[in-house]
């Protein structure tokens, strides 16, 4: 199978020659990123497919800033981002990505709206300007009716609307989902992906979706496959 050509006008992000290795007791170390190379586009929707252990998660995390490679770059409309310091990292994740997890991981203490605006209240920005934003992404996400509701009065599917009102919220631009529908049923992902898909569009967002949904993946301007370290076109 061929190298991924990834390549594209305008990157929005790009990676270059991104290593990752885990260390094994008494054993080689386990190479998972051996030199990916990437670039995305604004409004372009990229799967990443990969046999279970082959590092997608991984690769998401690096690209998101969540962790950070052995080695290569990651460059966000031309600065390297990797030359950040912790601090100066923390705000470019919270300004700059959407995170989107099987999991919702949505704080279950405070109401769908307060779910979506607390990205907003960690930057600092206050009530007045960040609360009219989590209204207008909660009524995006077709969930105004719910503003006030606790985490457990949602079904699963509008969790998963919260969680992506919430990645949103800071008009990111990345938007990294790891299997967002995997964990609903087939009805209720294609709605979520639906709806990732034309908030994508919309926002002009760089989205790269992990998933082993071969429906999903058809519908997508590019898949790629996470193998033995490297990514190949699917």
């Amino acid at each position: 199978m061929p190298p991924a050509t990834t390549k594209c006008s305008d990157p929005v992000f790009s990676a270059r020659a991104l290593k990752k290795q885990f260390p094994r007791p008494g054993r080689e170390p386990l190479t998972v990123l051996d030199g990916v190379d990437f670039d995305l586009a604004g409004g372009e929707m990229t799967a990443i497919t990969g046999t279970s252990g082959t590092g997608k998660t991984t690769l998401l995390q690096i690209l998101g800033t969540l962790d950070r490679p052995d080695s290569g770059t990651i460059a966000c409309q031309g600065e390297n981002v990797l030359d950040k310091d912790d601090r100066e990292m923390s705000r470019f994740r919270n300004q700059t990505i959407g995170f989107v997890f099987q999991f919702h991981h949505l704080l279950p203490e405070f109401t769908a709206l307060e779910n979506i605006m607390m990205p907003g209240l960690i930057a600092g920005n206050g009530l007045k300007v960040i609360r009219p934003r989590a209204f207008s992404m909660i009524d995006r996400v077709g969930l105004a009716d719910r503003a006030t509701h606790k985490v457990g009065e949602l079904s699963g599917g509008e969790q998963q609307r919260i969680a992506l009102a919430r990645a949103l919220i800071m008009k990111p631009l990345l938007l990294l989902a790891d299997e967002p529908t995997g964990n609903l049923d087939p009805r209720t992902g294609e709605k979520i992906f639906e709806l990732i898909d034309g908030l994508n569009r919309e926002m002009g967002l760089a989205t790269i979706m992990v998933t082993h949904n071969l429906d999903l993946t058809a519908a997508m301007d590019r898949c790629l496959e996470l193998k033995d370290g490297k990514l190949q076109t699917a």
